[in-house]
């Protein structure tokens, strides 16, 4: 079991280092291309599209082909996105390279997120949101090296070759481990559309983490232009912003276990939904970088459970097919975290990147909402059964 966790914790941890350098890139990125917001929303709908299509069609191979070959593959595709960022030298060749990096980016989602529920069921422990949390801490070192290396000097081109390299360690690990064995997928997981897209309880489940993945999009992708362009603060400043948001979620989840354990899931959701709410309004109404930065710590402390609880759930509603109903949870909520970005493109073009940004604390209140409609139960447990 050691090898396996430390894998697919070292997948986790390279995801969350692409995204928090992401973060901190976009804005130079948009700048070297003089991309405004709506323009570089559009461009990123054009990757959001692409990604929700490849994980719509392929997702659900990852049951057929194995963990570790999907994650090989869609690892290696995802290099050669990050490394076409490094070379995008105009808007469509810009748009061609996004289409590839976030087709890759939710195919790879999908074969981690299958393999620690692999984990998690043959453990017999709640660890998912020890991966997630993983994913955070990535976030952290991705954010604060890509912001230190900018502040060094580094041109961001350059910055994106360095991400290769945790990359590379990662599909190294993946390569030389052993998945744990998964449960082999029955007949009717070849089609999985059928039945799971009609399983109610597993839709709730994958509208939360929608939500909460919209919101996590959306600070990952537009935080650190907000910091550094609508603030002007230096990128080192404004990558710090990204950490912090990107810490908090580690901390979250740490504790997230903990926090279901004690409140069930009901109350966690909806003690998220609110606190996200209130983190982003904090966030808003001040132009003071301390208390902006403390806003987003806020709503990355409150997002941290939602996501967790929702991928344990989904493999729980469906164990014989987790990797199906993952990759309908993962579509739907990955579709959040990208299309979220290209909502607040679009508004920021309008009303401005501050007020845009208050969809965010819409999406808060949504998730309490949804809440109500949550089993109290405390072992991740949903209300409702899964479809035959």
């Amino acid at each position: 079991m050691r090898k396996p966790l430390a894998a697919t914790l070292g997948a986790f941890v390279f995801l969350g280092v692409f995204w928090g350098s992401f973060a901190v890139l976009l804005t130079d990125l948009s700048r070297s291309l003089g991309l405004s917001p709506g323009p570089l929303g559009l461009a990123l709908f054009a990757g959001a599209a692409s990604s929700i299509a490849a994980m719509a069609l392929l997702g659900r191979t990852v049951d057929a082909v194995g963990r570790r070959p999907f994650l090989l593959a869609s690892g290696g595709v995802l290099g050669l996105g990050i490394a076409g960022l490094a070379f995008a030298d105009g808007y469509g060749a810009l748009i061609a390279v996004l289409m590839v990096l976030y087709g890759a980016s939710g195919l790879y989602d999908v074969g981690i997120n299958a393999a620690a529920v692999d984990l998690e069921r043959a453990s017999g422990r709640r660890i998912m949101s020890l991966f997630h949390a993983a994913f955070s801490g990535g976030g952290v070192a991705g954010a604060l090296a890509a912001g230190a290396l900018l502040s060094a000097g580094v041109g961001y081109r350059q910055v994106y070759g360095l991400v290769l390299l945790p990359l590379l360690a990662a599909l190294l690990g993946v390569a030389a481990t052993r998945p744990v064995a998964s449960e082999a997928p029955s007949r009717e997981g070849d089609e999985p559309a059928r039945g799971l897209l009609s399983n109610l309880p597993l839709l709730l489940v994958a509208s939360i983490a929608t939500l909460g993945l919209l919101s996590e999009g959306e600070m990952e992708h537009w935080s650190g232009i907000y910091l550094r362009d609508g603030l002007a603060l230096p990128a080192l400043l404004g990558a710090s912003g990204v950490a912090v948001f990107h810490a908090a979620m580690a901390a979250g989840r740490l504790g997230a276990a903990w926090t279901v354990n004690r409140l069930g899931n009901r109350r966690t959701l909806a003690g998220a939904g609110l606190l996200t709410a209130a983190g982003m309004a904090l966030a808003l109404a001040t132009t003071e970088p301390a208390l902006v930065v403390l806003g987003f710590l806020l709503v990355g402390v409150a997002l941290s459970a939602v996501v967790p609880i929702a991928f344990s759930v989904a493999g729980d509603l469906a164990p014989e097919r987790a990797g199906a109903a993952i990759s309908v949870v993962t579509t739907l909520g990955y579709g959040g975290f990208l299309l979220g970005p290209v909502i607040v493109g679009g508004l920021a073009e309008v009303f401005g990147l501050r007020a845009a940004l208050g969809t965010i604390a819409v999406a808060g209140l949504a998730i309490l909402v949804l809440s109500t409609r949550v089993d109290g139960g405390r072992k991740g447990t949903y209300s409702g059964r899964a479809s035959s």
